[in-house]
């Protein structure tokens, strides 16, 4: 499999427990989706405090910025044309799928600060669900009084109420 932008051929090395392709030249990485998942949710990778200090108050950015969506890169498994994408869709960090195979590449360093951005907001989460609880209760309670009953939705109903909620407010 060719870099698809230097062109040359990647190696194959272990990363995180999966293989992935690897550009020796422009450092790029290529996955498929289910070792993406495996790398994000994996913490074995201990990575430099200057990484983790310049990431550290990052917060969730929504969109791709029009830049990103200019350049073309060619899938390296199947040659179609790949989608550039925000990773979760608020990391920040814009990388390109294959709308064909799935496939996914990662220019130099972004596969790194996927993790060090996930890592952190996972680490950051327990305290900010306890910090806004009492305005998820309230809510959840305001609901139920709006429908007249006892809110027994799913959590994706209550989610969508709660959303609804903070627009109104907005």
């Amino acid at each position: 499999m060719n870099c698809p932008h230097c062109h040359l051929e990647m190696s194959l090395v272990e990363y995180e427990g999966v293989l992935i392709h690897t550009c020796d030249e422009c450092g790029g990485e290529f996955v498929g989706p289910a070792e993406l998942a495996h790398i994000t949710r994996t913490r074995e990778q201990k990575f430099p405090a200057v990484l983790q200090q310049a990431l550290s108050d990052r917060q969730p950015v929504a969109g791709v910025p029009v830049e990103e969506t200019e350049r073309e890169v060619a899938c390296p498994a199947c040659s179609a044309p790949m989608q550039v994408i925000n990773y979760c869709c608020d990391t920040g960090v814009c990388i390109d799928r294959c709308g064909q195979c799935r496939g996914i590449w990662l220019d130099n360093g972004e596969l790194e600060k996927l993790q060090v951005l996930l890592e952190r907001w996972g680490d950051e989460a327990p305290e900010k669900i306890r910090a806004i609880a009492g305005d998820l209760e309230r809510v959840r309670r305001e609901t139920a009084q709006k429908t007249g009953a006892a809110f027994a939705g799913s959590r994706f109903a209550f989610i969508n109420a709660l959303m609804n909620w903070f627009l109104d407010a907005a």
